[in-house]
């Protein structure tokens, strides 16, 4: 499996047909929680508080679009779109999961070494996520894909 990034205006090395110039990442991570109270005996009656969505955050290797996110990181006030891919292994691989980021913005950015090349984590902000997943039938092919989207702003899906 691969995970490109497709972060506006931002050029990263994949040359992979179909997502070519894209930003490879080596990780993606994000979570949903929310608070449930519950009496005990009382299971009909619990109650629940607003989710609370986790930014996305994302480790890659240094390379030619980390100049460009560190800048984004330091100085970045205008909300980007940015498409996550998670492409299935494969001469070509094929989508099967992408989060969409409507206003997205860099939270955080750090980079670390032991000698290496340099590893960045980065955590994305944003306003909105769409999570389409895309089933694939027997034979490779695509189905029709899954879509659902949280929107921070009004605390609603769709």
């Amino acid at each position: 499996m691969a995970i490109y990034v497709d972060y506006e205006d931002i050029k990263g090395e994949v040359t992979q047909d179909g997502f070519k110039d894209q930003i490879e990442v080596h990780s993606v991570s994000w979570g949903v929680g929310r608070g449930i109270s519950m009496t005990p005996g009382a299971t009909g009656n619990r109650e629940s508080t607003e989710p609370s969505v986790s930014e996305i955050s994302i480790v890659k290797q240094f390379d030619a679009a980390s100049t460009k996110l560190f800048t984004e990181a330091c100085t970045g006030s205008k909300g980007k779109t940015v498409k996550i891919n998670l492409v299935s292994t494969g001469n070509p691989g094929a989508k099967y999961v992408v989060y969409t980021l409507t206003d997205a913005l860099i939270s955080s950015y750090s980079v670390s070494s032991s000698g290496d090349r340099p590893s960045e984590s980065i955590s994305i902000s944003f306003v909105k996520l769409e999570f389409e997943f895309i089933p694939m039938d027997k034979e490779g092919k695509p189905k029709s894909s899954i879509k659902v989207a949280y929107d921070l702003s009004t605390a609603k899906t769709s």
